[in-house]
């Protein structure tokens, strides 16, 4: 097994398929790495006998913002805003003037238009040759991806190159390899990226005033209304108390980031006997992961805001070493009785280490390096060195009757070191047996719509091991200076009771198919996690906030249904038509030292009885049309004009969206083929943090104002959801908002050149030309960038972006 992001390396033109597999019978076999399920990812390769097959391809895609329901004013609403807010300036001669710039030259900024008017281009180029022998196959590919992101400081290059080869030495023994490298660099800039910086564009694009051009305007003259044109970018904006521009900051503060990986399994399969396959692997899974940053000096610049250049470089190593070995014996008795024994060890055993350093005080641009700067800048160097291990082994039994009854068993017995002496071993099992109604005598006469029919249920306990490294050591490092000495103290408190967290799962299904069309698959499934491990505060006066232990259990109770039809499917034309939907209901059973809740945040707390992810929130009640005032509700449901954070209460809504649904569809007809892909949840709300500072009058006069402020109350009378400018505005239950959509995720429309075509050129075996989009439509009711971002508030999210693509597929 490799770590979680490693698919992140991968080419998705090298992969064959992907399986989920979620019950704990089907992952028993792969630890306690499994315990919240495993995604198979199995890759191409070449076929034993098969003549060389060249693949090229490439495609061009254009992205852009997803969608966006939010307006902010213009400038001239944004002008008779000031007014509303300030009646005041009805006599000011500056702002008077200023009005009737605007007003006569219809100059406002977009500043959403500005940052992410322009399209992002995408290149993607793959190409692979695969084969093989009577006795070996082979598969090489190389993939080159290079996306710009809609930020102009953000994008995203990928190299991979891939080798997978098999070999069969004779009748008894074969040798394989697997080999992936990739290289990946992401741009981006380490100045305020992220949440409510004024320099995190997304969020910008809300808040900068749409007076404020962001280049110089020539010979202005506010009196007449005149100028003359637009000259340089400007530095920094007059209009908004100095802000400087995010353009020029990202290219003052360069960043990015490469990572090269390596992933290599090879592996020896020896059959000495029928029925006995003995397998031995060996898989490496390398990352090197560097980071720079680099800030420019400003000296000679118009606004020198740093006088002096800086460098940081950061670098991280992991590698993690995985043997496994397995023996698995298949065996028939009396024809009718078939048995599979299976008999493994895996050991894993993981390094990390890293280093960090950053000098300032540069003064030359062209030498931006560490070594030519002074003692006095440089910043304490960071280093550091990771071990873990883990060590399974395990066994499974499958048994089958007849073809229609089915047993599987297995047990394992998984050690790790990140838990504590004397709690690193647990042993594990699940069971699983199936019946293929189908099979029996008695169905027989069914046979004529019903093809199969099939029952299943499984149970099982897995081992969770995925947690941070050392929290069950007392960790001794640097802690503070005193008089520019840096000091020595325990930063991590020892847990000597710390554990596994245990999963204990229950899954019942049916599946089948009917009238050789239709297929089913549904499933009720029981997950509950047991001795969680979570961090649990702790007295200040140990020195510490919190400690990790196991003390928290939680369920997760659902069911999955899929259903498919192949509507048509005869020699020219194709349908088939799926759907899929999933419930799930989560609810804490147990918190730690007895106490059936705590506070997370401000808005959500966990407690007993109650599922993770509620709000707990201020109820908002509407706006008084007498004074303008939110009227919210107490703890008891009572109407008060005062806000008070002790009326929170559960609000019954939940950021992890209960209900997923997706559809699916492909039609062909000769060589056209068109696929859909939909996807959508039910049940979620999110907050839009954003609205707190685009709907509110505090903010009115330095930044920008969302339209809906228009319909801001002013008078007696005034029915509104927008409360006066003098009321109080807070983070409650208004700015929570229904986060359900319904998203086009995937289009394709391809056409496959006619065969008769390709033999005409003796060379060709296959042309595939396609138009494809991504995101190119969302339903929901929304009112921010994205409602599908994680987490439970949006405020400055990188959005999803829809992308229109063209491309083309030739094989040789």
């Amino acid at each position: 097994m490799v770590s979680q992001n490693t698919y992140l390396s991968l080419n998705p033109n090298d992969i064959e398929n992907v399986t989920v597999l979620k019950d704990a019978s089907s992952t028993a076999v792969y630890g306690s790495l499994a315990a919240n399920g495993v995604i198979v990812i199995t890759t191409k390769k070449g076929k034993y006998g098969q003549a060389p097959e060249v693949s090229v391809s490439a495609s061009y895609s254009m992205s852009q913002l997803a969608g966006d329901k939010t307006e902010v004013m213009n400038a001239n609403q944004w002008l008779d805003f000031q007014q509303i807010v300030n009646p005041n300036l009805a006599t000011n001669a500056g702002y008077l003037a200023k009005k009737n710039f605007y007003q006569k030259t219809g100059v406002s900024t977009n500043w959403r238009d500005y940052f992410f008017g322009s399209s992002a281009p995408t290149v993607n180029i793959n190409a692979s040759v695969r084969g093989g022998t009577s006795n070996a196959n082979y598969l090489i590919s190389y993939g080159h991806y290079k996306a710009d992101g809609i930020m102009d400081d953000s994008s995203l290059r990928r190299e991979t190159v891939r080798a997978n080869v098999e070999i069969k030495v004779n009748d008894w023994l074969k040798l394989g390899s697997n080999t992936n490298l990739a290289f990946t660099k992401n741009n981006t800039t380490a100045f305020g990226s992220q949440g409510t910086s004024l320099y995190n564009k997304i969020f910008a694009a809300r808040m900068y005033l749409p007076t404020q051009s962001p280049y110089e305007m020539l010979d202005v003259d506010m009196e007449k209304g005149t100028f003359s044109g637009y000259g340089k970018k400007l530095h920094m904006y007059d209009d908004m108390s100095g802000v400087y521009s995010p353009e020029w900051l990202s290219e003052l503060q360069p960043s990015y980031n490469d990572r090269i990986r390596i992933n290599e399994n090879v592996f020896v399969n020896l059959s000495p006997i029928k029925g006995l396959n003995i397998r031995s692997s060996l898989g490496l899974d390398c990352n090197d992961y560097r980071t720079f940053y680099k800030q420019l000096s400003t000296q000679g610049e118009d606004y020198n805001i740093f006088p002096t250049g800086q460098v940081n470089k950061s670098m991280s190593r992991f590698y993690r070493w995985t043997v496994t070995n397995t023996a698995e014996y298949k065996f028939n008795v009396a024809r009718v009785h078939d048995f599979t024994v299976l008999l493994g060890q895996e050991s894993m055993n993981d390094k990390t280490t890293a280093f960090s350093a950053g000098m300032a005080g540069l003064t030359d641009n062209r030498l931006l390096l560490m070594s030519r700067g002074v003692q006095a800048y440089a910043s304490v160097p960071g280093d550091s060195e990771t071990k873990e291990a883990r060590n399974s082994w395990f066994a499974m039994a499958n048994y089958a009757y007849g073809n229609r009854y089915f047993l599987d068993l297995s047990g394992r017995r998984d050690g790790s070191s990140l838990f504590a002496e004397g709690h690193q071993w647990a042993t594990f099992g699940a069971a699983a047996i199936m019946w293929n109604v189908t099979g029996e005598k008695f169905m027989q006469s069914s046979k004529k719509w019903l093809d199969e029919l099939q029952v299943k249920a499984s149970y099982g306990v897995t081992g969770n091991a995925n947690i941070s490294s050392n929290l069950a050591l007392a960790l001794a490092g640097v802690s503070g200076n005193y008089n520019g000495v840096a000091g020595l103290g325990v930063v991590n408190p020892r847990n000597s009771e710390l554990s596994w967290e245990k999963v204990k799962t229950l899954n019942l299904a049916l599946s089948g198919r009917m009238f050789k069309r239709f297929t089913y698959n549904f499933e009720f499934f029981d997950k509950k996690t047991v001795d969680m491990i979570l961090a649990v505060p702790v007295s200040y006066t140990t020195g510490f906030g919190s400690r990790y232990a196991n003390v928290g259990s939680l369920f997760n109770r659902g069911f999955e249904a899929t259903v498919g039809c192949d509507i048509f499917s005869t020699k020219d034309l194709y349908w088939n038509v799926s759907a899929n939907v999933s419930y799930t209901k989560n609810e804490i059973t147990k918190l730690f030292n007895g106490q059936d809740e705590y506070a997370m945040s401000d808005y959500t707390k966990l407690k007993v009885g109650h599922p993770y992810g509620e709000f707990y929130m201020v109820r908002w009640s509407h706006v008084d049309p007498a004074d303008g005032q939110n009227v919210w509700l107490d703890k008891y449901g009572n109407e008060t004009k005062v806000y008070d954070e002790n009326n929170r209460v559960f609000t019954g809504k939940n950021a992890f969206a209960p209900w997923q649904f997706g559809l699916n569809s492909t039609t062909s007809w000769k060589g056209l083929t068109l696929e859909l892909q939909f996807a959508g949840v039910f049940g979620r709300s999110m907050i839009n943090q954003e609205r707190y500072f685009i709907e509110n009058p505090s903010f009115a006069t330095q930044w920008n104002q969302s339209t809906k402020m228009c319909d801001m109350w002013q008078k007696p009378g005034d029915v509104t959801t927008i409360a006066a400018a003098n009321a109080q505005r807070h983070m409650d239950t208004h700015l929570l908002e229904n986060a359900n959509f319904l998203r086009l995720k995937f289009l394709q429309l391809s056409y496959k050149l006619p065969q008769q075509w390709m033999n005409a050129t003796h060379i060709l075996k296959g042309v595939t030309v396609y138009f494809a989009s991504r995101n190119l439509f969302t339903i929901t009711n929304y009112s921010g960038y994205d409602p599908e971002v994680d987490g439970f508030l949006s405020v400055g999210n990188y959005p999803n972006t829809r992308q229109f693509s063209f491309g083309a597929q030739l094989t040789f």
